[in-house]
């Protein structure tokens, strides 16, 4: 029934135009059909897309262009766009994907472009390490000039999403350093303001971060050897270590007394139980010496970012062009 409407409305719309006088003329959409020979027609579409932020729509309408054009001679600057998409969706395995043979670019400002976003999608993939190689790379790159404080800026985040925080800090500081020189004098109006909360309070964190020092596996075992639950007050988890010597010395002392009283049952059943309470008190130590380590500066690098992110409407817009 709806294919029956369909065609018949388009059969009384001919009819309509067919009938028109000739004075009388149709809309411009219905007198000049879309030109889909040329690729210009689909990168309208994907561009329209684009601004709608419907990115995955638009990757389509780009890829179009990339099958049926295939000599169409700004198709590098289409796979920039299908990885822009990708990277505006969130999507950054994909983006680096597309960006990475655009790092080789004979078109200098596409290559800048691509190594800018390849930056950026290293680092939202939490590759801190490429990303701060990057980073470091476009600073040094007469485009990243005017762009060189947001770059110090990232690479400093980079080193402490890999928990350099040393290094992060001496990189926050000198962003730091950058701005106040943007400053045009103390009397005028401040340039960039909404960085000055953002590095008082990311210095903080890289202050105390840098502070923080691992502990010792193998320190762990060998407290936890020479007493039960030694390894916990090394790591200074007490209750954890009260609660292991409670009960390997609770374990130790029936054993003993089993032994006193000739009863083998309680002395095998507690031996046994405190020479596993006596191992597991020790590997545990060591499994949480490993896991403080892993874990160590997580809590001040999601505080560091959140102020990040705070900075990105005025940050990351910068550098995405």
């Amino acid at each position: 029934m709806r294919r029956f409407a369909t065609a018949l409305f388009l059969s009384l719309g001919t009819a309509v135009f067919a009938e028109a006088p000739a004075g009388v003329k149709t809309s411009k959409a219905a007198a000049k059909a879309p030109d889909f020979t040329r690729p210009q027609t689909f990168l309208q579409l994907a561009d329209a897309f684009a601004d709608e932020q419907d990115y995955y729509r638009a990757i389509t309408e780009y890829k179009k262009v990339i099958h049926l054009f295939p000599q169409y001679d700004k198709l590098e600057w289409v796979h920039f766009q299908i990885g822009k998409m990708y990277y505006e969706g969130g999507r950054f395995a994909q983006a680096k994907h597309e960006f990475l043979p655009l790092t080789d670019s004979a078109d200098s400002r596409l290559k800048f472009l691509a190594h800018n976003f390849m930056a950026l999608s290293y680092y939202e993939n939490a590759e801190y390490s490429n990303s701060a190689r990057l980073f470091a790379e476009l600073k040094e790159n007469p485009a990243g000039k005017p762009y060189l404080l947001d770059y110090t800026i990232y690479a400093s985040m980079a080193d402490a999403g890999d928990k350099k925080f040393s290094e992060s800090l001496e990189k926050m500081r000198a962003a730091k350093t950058a701005w106040k020189a943007k400053q045009p004098s103390p009397e005028t109006a401040s340039v960039l303001p909404q960085y000055e909360p953002f590095f008082a309070k990311s210095i903080e964190v890289l202050e105390k971060a840098e502070k923080l020092s691992t502990k010792s596996p193998f320190w762990a075992v060998f407290f936890s050897a020479i007493l039960p639950g030694g390894g916990h007050f090394f790591l200074g988890e007490w209750d954890t270590g009260i609660v292991s010597l409670s009960l390997v010395g609770g374990a130790a002392f029936l054993a003993y007394d089993g032994f006193m009283r000739e009863s083998t049952v309680q002395s095998i059943l507690f031996t046994t139980f405190a020479t596993g309470a006596y191992i597991g008190q020790a590997y545990s130590s060591y499994r949480t010496a490993r896991k403080y380590n892993e874990e160590l500066g997580d809590a001040e690098f999601r505080e560091l970012n959140r102020q990040f992110r705070s900075l990105n409407i005025a940050l990351q817009f910068q550098t995405r062009f």
